[in-house]
């Protein structure tokens, strides 16, 4: 059924079997500036460096938080201690110390090594000689 059952107008006009006179000209592309065939990257929203000083790896945190991570792994293997046994004796959730293990958590609390210290029956100075 073709248009609507109450108006006569057709659903379409009829098709034209001309041919149109002028072929439509194509835009010209673009002028190349540079040799490379890939886009140049360009910065958005102007400036939008931060100061460095306000990021953790920026004053060196980032490596100190990777030195406690090599120190405790380092205390569990001379221990033998394997990480969710060793925080379910101490009374925390394994995905803490492994968060912190991995690197997902940054920081591991204080009280947290405060248990695992009490666990492996030494002091939490131990863990990081």
């Amino acid at each position: 059924m073709r248009g609507h059952p109450l108006s006569a107008a057709p659903e379409h006009r009829p098709i034209s079997a001309a041919v149109p006179n002028k072929p439509r000209a194509e835009p010209a592309p673009p002028v190349r500036t540079a040799s490379s065939h890939f886009a140049k990257p360009k910065i958005l929203m102007g400036e939008v460096a931060a100061p460095i000083q306000k990021y953790a790896a920026a004053s060196g945190k980032g490596e100190h938080y990777a030195q406690q991570r090599y120190l405790i792994r380092s205390f569990m293997q001379a221990r033998g201690l394997r990480p969710s046994d060793w925080a379910r004796s101490a009374g925390i959730a394994p995905g803490e110390l492994l968060g912190f293990l991995t690197g997902r958590a940054r920081t591991i609390p204080p009280a947290s090594l405060a248990k695992l210290a009490q666990a492996a029956k030494c002091a939490v100075k131990d863990f990081f000689r």
